[in-house]
């Protein structure tokens, strides 16, 4: 399986509501002429929880992430009119933010509906497998679920803004409800100090999250 996970910023004086809309109606519908999406959701930003820094070192108002079987799949995807010429077009009406990373995936997302915290952030390559065993070590303490996500490439567009260094990855965590979720980003969290000892630059961000396929 191969993954795009796309940071989005919206237009300057859309509404998230209309920027949401708008995402979630004609884009979407658009996006769905690309062939080969086996998953395809949009992570929509409730809050911040928690910023490793003053102030959050990402400009972000949703990450989409769309799932193909495999890279030559996605390729394809990608080079299709969909992907070249009208998915790029479409984007100025509600965007002025794009950046693109292409990730590896380790975990699975659960079934159920859980509260959803994702946390794209920067690391050294070197910190990815330690991390993913301490995640792992939370997973079966105190029950929650985790993906990792590691960038292996990335892109942006030529027309909008895009992040001056994209993410090094993102977590993404699932927690019973939405109070446990802001309890994990606690100064005396367990989650929190994995985070703190791997990374820079990371930010917890609330989703409201839209499976659109």
């Amino acid at each position: 399986m191969m993954k795009r996970m796309t940071l989005l910023a919206k237009r300057d004086g859309l509404a998230t509501s209309d920027f949401r809309a708008y995402w979630a109606g004609p884009h979407a519908q658009l996006a769905l002429g690309m062939d080969g999406i086996v998953k395809y959701t949009h992570n929509r930003v409730e809050k911040v929880l928690w910023a490793s820094d003053v102030e959050p070192a990402f400009s972000v108002d949703g990450v989409v992430e769309l799932s193909f079987s495999d890279s030559e799949v996605m390729r394809q995807a990608q080079a299709s009119a969909v992907g070249t010429k009208f998915i790029p077009a479409d984007e100025p009406q509600f965007l002025k933010g794009w950046t693109l990373c292409v990730v590896e995936e380790q975990g699975d997302e659960p079934q159920e509906q859980h509260a959803k915290v994702l946390i794209p952030f920067h690391a050294q390559p070197e910190a990815r497998n330690q991390m993913w065993v301490e995640l792992q070590g939370l997973e079966k303490t105190f029950g929650i679920r985790s993906v990792l996500n590691w960038t292996v490439t990335t892109a942006r567009r030529e027309s909008l803004w895009a992040e001056p260094v994209p993410p090094s990855g993102f977590v993404a965590v699932w927690f019973a409800d939405v109070a446990t979720a802001h309890e994990a980003f606690e100064p005396e969290s367990r989650l929190r100090p994995i985070l703190e000892k791997y990374t820079t630059n990371g930010v917890a961000y609330l989703i409201d999250r839209l499976c659109i396929r």
